[in-house]
């Protein structure tokens, strides 16, 4: 007599409705934070295109327990605080659901970054919001394929500059921040040049991406400072939400500065061009379109085309040395690292490490979520190498989870700031 078997359930995937051209008129966007000077500058480049966006505000431990309750704690660090901030803004009665959508980031690849609109699709659902929609910002947003937003040449290049502003803004601020003379000044600089920056995206205003680098290089080289150059460097590398995110990496930058280092973090325009090279690497071992192919070259070429107008105004400033290039960062990954390794920060992470180091900035902090196994191979695995191949490295890495304490946060920082004032006389 033949076994009868059940057929298994098998569960509908969640689905919430897609983002139209009538939404773009009615509905608010929410995006989560992560850099707060480069989003302040991508949000007018979304109102500039007809949007109603807003990026939220600094996470908090409520939105970290609200993403532990619709993700599973498995997944990583970033996941549970971008889907807990969208879902805490949903609740919190400011936003209508009937009015509002939401957006988050999506890659592709082996990263459970390429899950993250699934995980804030199956949180939504199960808070009770199924009927907004979510928008994944990724490849497939710049080709068109969501209805609502057409992202043309004119917004790639407005996000372009957004990101290349951003990155100057960051690395000044850092610089000076230290060493102001009137506490807060150097803060105040930087809003003053969001706001005016944010007003020529959304008035389209005609410019050369060389007058304001110059204006933005020649007010933080005039600023009054105090004592400059006399504490340690501290770079800090790792997965790039909990890199530059304040509220995912307990204000790692403030800690620094608190504990005697300046800060230096890589640029975010750096991570782009890690991910339009990839093909250019993968060519080695396997078919890569030749039309994907010149994209991505083309791409890369047009960015470090304006970041040559930058390198060559922060060349000639008092203060500041201009950022590398991308191909450069690939030289310094090569004898380490496969530049294959594409998933997560990749060989990225290795050649940042290299590149600060070779700088003069032995001290690092490398930050990743627990369990991130892209990080934990090209950021972990290569520490034995880097300290054997340069004897002042002074790295420490930095776990972030729900269930991490703070203190044993602060006793690595603590430790890297001890040997790193110990050394600066040296």
């Amino acid at each position: 007599m033949p076994i009868l078997i059940d057929q298994p359930v098998v569960k509908q995937p969640h689905r919430t409705p897609e983002f139209t051209a009538h939404d773009k008129e009615i509905r608010t966007i929410l995006c989560p934070q992560m850099a707060p000077i480069h989003f302040a500058l991508f949000q007018a480049v979304f109102e500039n295109h007809g949007c109603r966006f807003e990026v939220l505000p600094e996470v908090d431990r409520g939105a970290v327990e609200e993403g532990l309750r619709y993700v599973n704690n498995d997944v990583c660090y970033p996941a549970i605080v971008v889907v807990g901030q969208l879902i805490q803004a949903l609740k919190s009665g400011k936003y209508d659901p009937d009015r509002t959508a939401l957006m988050i980031s999506q890659t592709c690849g082996g990263c459970r970054s390429t899950n993250y609109a699934t995980f804030l699709k199956i949180a939504a659902a199960k808070a009770g919001f199924h009927h907004v929609p979510v928008i994944p910002f990724s490849v497939d947003i710049a080709n068109g394929n969501t209805k609502g937003i057409n992202v043309n040449y004119k917004m790639l290049k407005k996000m372009f500059l957004a990101f290349l502003y951003g990155d100057l803004l960051q690395k000044l601020s850092n610089s000076c921040r230290p060493y102001e003379t009137v506490r807060g000044s150097v803060n105040a600089l930087v809003e003053i040049w969001i706001n005016r920056l944010r007003k020529a995206i959304l008035s389209n205003e005609k410019h050369h991406v060389a007058d304001f680098a110059a204006r933005i290089v020649h007010d933080f080289d005039t600023i009054e400072l105090t004592g400059e150059r006399t504490r340690p460097q501290v770079g800090i590398v790792g997965e790039i939400l909990v890199k530059y995110h304040p509220g995912a990496n307990n204000h790692l930058i403030s800690l620094i500065e608190q504990e005697g280092g300046e800060v230096v973090v890589p640029n975010i325009l750096d991570f782009m061009l890690y991910c339009l090279t990839s093909d250019e690497q993968r060519k080695r071992y396997s078919h890569v379109p030749f039309l994907a192919g010149l994209k991505s070259s083309a791409g890369v070429w047009l960015i470090e085309r304006q970041r040559n107008k930058i390198r060559n105004i922060l060349q000639k400033s008092r203060r500041f040395a201009p950022m590398g290039t991308i191909r450069h960062l690939i030289q310094l990954a090569e004898p380490i690292v496969s530049t294959c390794n594409h998933t997560g920060e990749g060989w990225l992470l290795t050649a940042e490490m290299v590149e600060l180091i070779e700088e003069g900035i032995p001290n690092i902090v490398c930050v990743q979520p627990f369990g991130c196994l892209p990080n934990h191979v090209t950021g972990k695995g290569v520490l034995k190498e880097l300290r054997s191949r340069y004897a002042n490295a002074n790295i420490t890495t930095i776990d972030y989870d729900p269930g991490s304490t703070e203190v044993n946060q602060l006793n690595r920082i603590k430790l890297l700031m001890a040997v790193a004032l110990r050394n600066l006389p040296k």
